[in-house]
């Protein structure tokens, strides 16, 4: 159950990457019950990682309830986590830029959905971010506010299938 919470927020916007023999990248929405949780490959990260690992963890606490430790246990799944955590240091970025901005004080659900539309725009466009996030809460204006925060290209999952 642990890590089934943290999974499960980052899957159901998952997008699977795989190169062509040209080159060109196929892009494909994968359904988050075919997706299991992959092995630790990192035996330790190094305290510099950890410390980056520590702001992300408390920045989404509250949207992604997971432990410090499980944070760093699921960055140490990761093939290149030093990627990994530069992602997740701009969705944090962005995540607080947004929040702060904002004089009223935001509620839980709002801050959830800005969540899952900052980690849906890492993986993919503006629009698609915004259509694959199915608002209930953010207006349009307000999710492209959100957006404005976020600078770097989208980078699709990688995904490995098995046989």
């Amino acid at each position: 159950m642990k890590n089934i919470i943290f999974i499960l927020t980052v899957v159901f916007t998952l997008y699977s990457c795989n190169s062509n023999k040209d080159g060109n990248q196929n892009i494909q929405t994968m359904d988050p019950n075919d997706i299991q949780i992959g092995e630790v490959v990192h035996d330790s990260l190094t305290k510099e990682q950890i410390d980056k690992i520590k702001i992300i963890q408390s920045t989404f606490a509250e949207v992604i309830p997971v432990s410090l430790e499980e944070t760093i246990t699921n960055f140490k799944r990761d093939q290149n986590p030093d990627n990994e955590i530069t992602i997740w240091l701009q969705m944090a970025d962005t995540y607080k830029k947004y929040v702060s901005s904002k004089q009223e004080k935001l509620d839980l659900n709002t801050k959830k959905e800005v969540f899952k539309l900052i980690l849906s725009r890492s993986m993919m466009s503006d629009d698609e971010a915004i259509i694959n996030s199915k608002l209930t809460v953010l207006t349009e204006n307000e999710a492209r506010k959100v957006l404005s925060y976020y600078t770097v290209s989208p980078d699709p999952i990688d995904v490995a299938k098995k046989p």
